[in-house]
């Protein structure tokens, strides 16, 4: 399954982070055993993402599920959600969703949007 991740430049709580992963985790299925996050920014979310994969990929491995992070343009999101299956969208509650949301949204893609 093949997440994707975006967040506001001014979201920084990483507990709102992990909460967004396990929803993830959660809708990965059984039979699923690739888990790879996209991950479009910025600096903060990739980092985010880059610490929660290095973490989890021993637990994950021992469950036979392969963890992997990316780090793209959101024009790479925007060109392939056919292939996305989760995306996940984290900011402060002043901020306004990406442009991303809703281009996901059209694609049918399911969306989390993750505020605090």
């Amino acid at each position: 399954m093949i997440i994707a991740v975006q967040g506001s430049k001014s979201f920084d709580d990483y507990s709102i982070f992990i909460r967004a992963m396990g929803v993830a985790l959660a809708s990965l299925p059984e039979d699923d055993t690739k888990f790879y996050i996209y991950s479009a920014g910025p600096a903060k979310i990739n980092s985010m993402v880059s610490e929660f994969s290095n973490l989890s990929e021993r637990g994950l491995r021992a469950r036979g599920k392969k963890i992997k992070f990316f780090k793209v343009a959101p024009t790479w999101l925007k060109e392939n959600f056919d292939s996305i299956g989760y995306f996940a969208y984290l900011s402060t509650p002043q901020d306004q969703p990406s442009a991303l949301v809703a281009e996901a949204e059209l694609h049918n893609v399911e969306v989390g949007i993750f505020r605090y």
